[in-house]
């Protein structure tokens, strides 16, 4: 579930692995993003705000409800994607341990779990969302939307003028 939820917001890791049930909205409409689970000194530890911004309100389609509802119906944690002990997911942990070994096996070019951002801006851009609304919903201004994300399409053809 902690996949899918990462593929289908385009969420941060740290943001996703951050997220307690009181930031998703009771008809599971709206997730407001407000704070990360970071490595520092002496640990990981949470923190209120998010990289560029202080909170993130995103809107739910139904993909991600029904992942939120599958979630809270196998947990009774405040947290929404917890580990199995029950406490937030690690990152590094988790790409050892399943990330990793799951793209090996499936013949997948190496990659961090980072880049599961990247396909849903990049999916997004490809259905003709604009950068602008794109980079509403991950966190990001259009300028690095497009300096960091949006590739080239390959499929293009020059169209009849």
């Amino acid at each position: 579930m902690y996949v899918r939820f990462c593929f289908f917001t385009g969420c941060r890791p740290s943001e996703a692995i951050a997220l307690r049930w009181s930031d998703v909205a009771a008809d599971l409409s709206q997730i407001t993003f407000s704070s990360v689970i970071v490595r520092g000194e002496g640990g990981r530890k949470r923190c209120d705000g998010l990289k560029s911004q202080t909170r993130r309100d995103f809107p739910c389609n139904e993909q991600v409800q029904t992942i939120l509802g599958e979630a809270r119906s196998q947990n009774h944690s405040e947290i929404v994607f917890p580990s199995i002990t029950g406490k937030p997911i690690q990152d590094g942990d988790f790409g050892k341990r399943h990330w990793h070994p799951v793209l090996k096996k499936t013949g997948i070019k190496q990659r961090k779990p980072y880049q599961m951002r990247h396909t849903f801006i990049t999916l997004c851009l490809d259905t003709g969302i604009d950068a602008k609304d794109v980079a509403a919903w991950v966190g990001n201004s259009p300028q690095v939307i497009y300096q960091n994300y949006a590739g080239r399409n390959r499929g293009l053809s020059i169209p009849k003028l």
